[in-house]
């Protein structure tokens, strides 16, 4: 099984009219996170069933359905309190229940994201925002992996950009 980490894109500054929970992305951070799920999508998650767990923040739900849409029919997407929750158990229980799981995406928060990822492969990252990281594990039952890769939000843009300029001459 593969697990991505991935931080939702740059939101917008917290202020007293909107709850923590109510923010949503920047027009620079839905751009940006739409450059990277191309990407990633492209090179990464082509053909491959997507499971994406997002945290019930708008934020993270928009970073989410960007994913998603980018990935298209075999990505879905599921809200998981446990995320926002910071509950790292209930999410491990949660996917041991999934066998044949192939690619689970969680798109979470700061410094969650950062913490998971080196409890689970020994990792020491920081997550800027649309950045994200893939531990890989033997099977489901695992919780503790290897971290496979972690890119920035800029270099998972500029993955596969044949295929990209490719779909985009075509459309």
């Amino acid at each position: 099984m593969e697990l991505v980490l991935m931080r939702h894109g740059k939101a917008e500054t917290r202020s007293d009219a909107k709850s923590d929970f109510e923010r949503e992305l920047t027009s620079v951070g839905r751009k940006k996170v739409k450059q990277a799920a191309r990407g990633l999508a492209n090179c990464l998650f082509h053909d491959r069933d997507v499971l994406i767990w997002t945290s019930p923040a708008v934020r993270t739900q928009q970073t989410a359905e960007i994913l998603r849409s980018a990935i298209g029919k075999k990505a879905k997407v599921q809200v998981m309190d446990a995320i926002a929750e910071g509950n790292l158990t209930d999410l491990q229980m949660e996917w041991r229940k999934l066998p044949s799981l192939d690619l689970l995406v969680i798109v979470g928060h700061e410094p969650m994201m950062s913490d998971w990822t080196e409890k689970m492969s020994d990792a020491a990252l920081v997550f800027h925002p649309a950045s994200a990281a893939s531990i890989l594990f033997e099977n489901t039952e695992q919780l503790t992996g290897s971290l496979a890769w972690f890119m920035r939000a800029g270099v998972m843009a500029r993955l596969c950009p044949s295929v990209c300029s490719q779909r985009r001459q075509r459309a």
